[in-house]
């Protein structure tokens, strides 16, 4: 059979292998999305996809490189070729977080866009819908198929360390809105979408990547919050991830994505039929609850409900070495599922089911495993929807007199892991002279704080960038010291607003909701003016 004869063979008879033309093995593997390291379609990649028969690939920056469209869209691809050679020739579903702001896995060659905080500061729906739009055409434009993406959490708790920015609002109604407006512009775009992190994770002060975070709400207080974006918006979503979190209210023994009880919630109270994805099965928040074994917490995540088991991102355990989850583990996970089935852990009943839900999403946005050449990607319309984004999100608060900026010397002040976003942006020149100090990661280290005073001493103003210093003790310590010289100061906070409430009195604080370059550009563009 021919590449075209297969592509056709495939579309046309994708959901009637799931009674009886697959195999168990196959069958499997479509439940499984996995990552691999390479930045090609290497042998690592062949292993996965034509002997676990994986149903989707995940990519992250360090792990594939996604240096440029071109290399992307090669990857894409070759992984899609690799396909045609099984005996079920399925596509494969291809997925990043592409966010917009903090998360964004295709930053090189693609068009920057400000988070979703940002987008809700706007106030215009309409935005998301256009970002949303702009992203989806530059993921199909390079064959991925799959964004995770919108996050319909809401960011009621001001100190949540992995949410924040990464929602539309602390307003259930609002996230509602803003989120169908994404969903209408990656669909537009002909992209697969998933609403994230079910049953809702705004309300925690722990990282499920590192621990276990508890919702202590009772069903009432979820339903007037956490649970509305979901029931509003379950019609019009493709898929939903899990969260690894416990809601006692809901189940005072199992994590979301190990709850039955929780995900019938989602299947018959809010009457979500699509594909229900794991969030990473490598997080702490679920490991723990497994007695640390992937295999365990496949096997329980997919009793519970899941379709799709991500095994995509890194294991973050504080106290083990081997990070990354190399094939043969994946093999192990594959084959450890393939027994549960023949032992009745798994009944055949249950992989059917969710199978036919994958297939049936992969054949109603007819995957293919050809990757079309579109051009290109990062264009001046979508760049102009970003910059507007940005100018719009801003939030200013003025205690009190601003020199001209443009007289005057500048020390400005900046995490180092931002010093190439800020050297891409204005803000690096704004004044007469600007000089940057940089501090390493987020927390300042004695030598630099006592450095500060010499750069201070040359100039007029300082303009310090925050990134979460809330959380950051020696972060705020510098702040405080440069607070103490007396000089006119300008804080931009770049990323949780919670930061702009540790100093209320600084004389001009600015707030961008997205540390992306669009957002810092913006603060330098409204400094420039002088209008604030």
């Amino acid at each position: 059979m021919n590449v075209i004869a297969k592509i056709v063979f495939c579309l046309a008879t994708m959901t009637c292998f799931a009674s009886n033309e697959m195999t168990l093995d196959e069958k499997i593997g479509q439940l499984l999305m996995v990552r691999f390291n390479g930045k090609e379609a290497n042998e690592d990649a062949k292993a996965l996809v034509q002997e676990v028969h994986v149903g989707g690939v995940i990519f992250y920056n360090w792990a594939n490189g996604l240096d440029s469209p071109e290399q992307v869209r090669s990857l894409n691809k070759n992984l899609q070729q690799l396909t045609l050679e099984n005996q079920t020739p399925i596509p494969l579903l291809i997925a990043v977080d592409q966010e917009g702001g903090l998360v964004s896995r295709l930053n090189r060659g693609f068009t920057i866009f400000p988070g979703n905080m940002a987008l809700g500061k706007t106030n215009d729906p309409d935005l998301a819908e256009e970002a949303a739009y702009a992203m989806g055409q530059e993921l199909m434009a390079v064959g991925v198929n799959m964004n995770l993406a919108p996050v319909v959490d809401i960011n009621n708790n001001e100190r949540n360390p992995v949410i924040g920015i990464r929602s539309f609002g602390d307003s259930p109604k609002s996230v509602s809105i803003f989120a169908k407006k994404a969903l209408d512009g990656y669909h537009k775009a002909g992209i697969i979408t998933s609403l994230k992190h079910f049953p809702g994770h705004g309300d925690v002060e722990i990282d499920s990547h590192e621990n276990l975070p508890i919702v202590n709400k009772s069903i009432d207080q979820l339903c007037e919050n956490e649970l509305l974006p979901f029931s509003e918006l379950c019609d019009l979503a493709d898929t939903v991830m899990t969260a690894h979190i416990m809601v006692p209210s809901l189940d005072s023994e199992n994590c979301a994505t190990l709850s039955r009880n929780i995900l019938l919630i989602l299947r018959n109270l809010i009457g979500f039929q699509g594909v229900i994805i794991s969030d990473s099965l490598l997080m702490e928040g679920v490991l723990k609850n497994c007695d640390y074994s992937v295999e365990e917490a496949a096997i329980r995540a997919f009793n519970a409900g899941c379709d799709i088991l991500n095994l995509g991102g890194r294991r973050l355990f504080r106290t083990r070495d081997n990070l990354d989850l190399t094939v043969r583990e994946i093999q192990k996970i594959h084959q450890a599922l393939v027994h549960a089935v023949k032992t009745n852990r798994i009944s055949e009943e249950r992989v059917n089911q969710s199978l036919d839900r994958i297939l049936s999403l992969k054949k109603r946005y007819k995957l293919s495993s050809s990757v079309q050449q579109i051009e290109p990607t990062d264009s001046f319309e979508h760049r102009e929807i970003s910059k507007k984004i940005a100018a719009l999100a801003l939030h200013t608060i003025q205690n009190g007199p601003i020199p001209s900026i443009k007289e005057s010397r500048i020390a400005l002040f900046a995490p180092e892991f931002l010093r190439e976003t800020i050297l891409q942006t204005e803000i690096a020149s704004i004044g007469k002279k600007t000089s940057a100090l940089f501090y390493q990661s987020l927390i300042p280290c004695a030598e630099e704080i006592f450095s500060v005073q010499k750069l201070v001493n040359q100039s007029d103003m300082i303009i310090f960038c925050s990134y979460n210093a809330w959380k950051n003790p020696a972060q705020t310590t510098l702040l405080q010291i440069l607070c103490n010289i007396k000089k006119p100061m300008i804080l931009i906070s770049l990323r949780d607003p919670l930061d702009t409430s540790l100093f209320p009195n600084i004389p001009l604080i600015i707030s961008t909701f997205s540390p992306t370059a669009p957002s810092i550009q913006a603060a330098s563009d409204l400094l420039n003016t002088g209008i604030y």
